[in-house]
C-alpha cells in the first residue's frame, strides 16, 4: 500500500503541474498566437473584435490595410515549441502514473 500511496502522490503532483501548464497556455493564448505569427514579418490588422495577421508583409502593403507592421523575430518560434514539449512531458508522466494507481499495467 505504501508504494501505491507514493505513486498516488506523484500522480497528483504531475497532474497539478499539467493543469497549471494548461491554465498558463489558456491565460496567455493571445501572446503565444502573436509570437507564432510574428516569427516572420507580419501585418496585424484589427478587424471586429480580433486581430488578423498577414505574414511576409511589407510595410507598404500593411499601411494600405490600415494595419501595424511587425518586424519578424525568428527565435519567437521557440516559445510555443517549449510549451508543447513541457505539456507533452508532464501529461505523459501524469498519465503513466495515473494508470499505475488505477492498477492497469502494460503486458510485457
Amino acid at each position: 500500500m505504501a508504494v501505491s500511496q507514493a505513486t498516488l502522490g506523484k500522480a497528483l503532483v504531475w497532474g497539478a503541474i499539467t493543469v497549471a501548464l494548461y491554465l498558463f497556455l489558456f491565460q496567455y493564448s493571445e501572446v503565444f498566437e502573436r509570437l507564432a505569427h510574428t516569427t516572420l514579418d507580419a501585418c496585424m490588422v484589427q478587424e471586429g473584435g480580433g486581430s488578423t495577421y498577414y505574414n511576409k508583409a511589407s510595410a507598404d502593403a500593411c499601411s494600405a490595410r490600415d494595419g501595424t507592421f511587425i518586424e519578424g523575430t525568428w527565435w519567437y518560434v521557440f516559445a510555443p515549441i517549449a510549451l508543447a514539449f513541457a505539456l507533452s512531458y508532464t501529461h505523459g508522466l501524469f498519465t503513466g502514473l495515473f494508470w499505475d494507481v488505477v492498477g492497469l499495467k502494460a503486458k510485457k
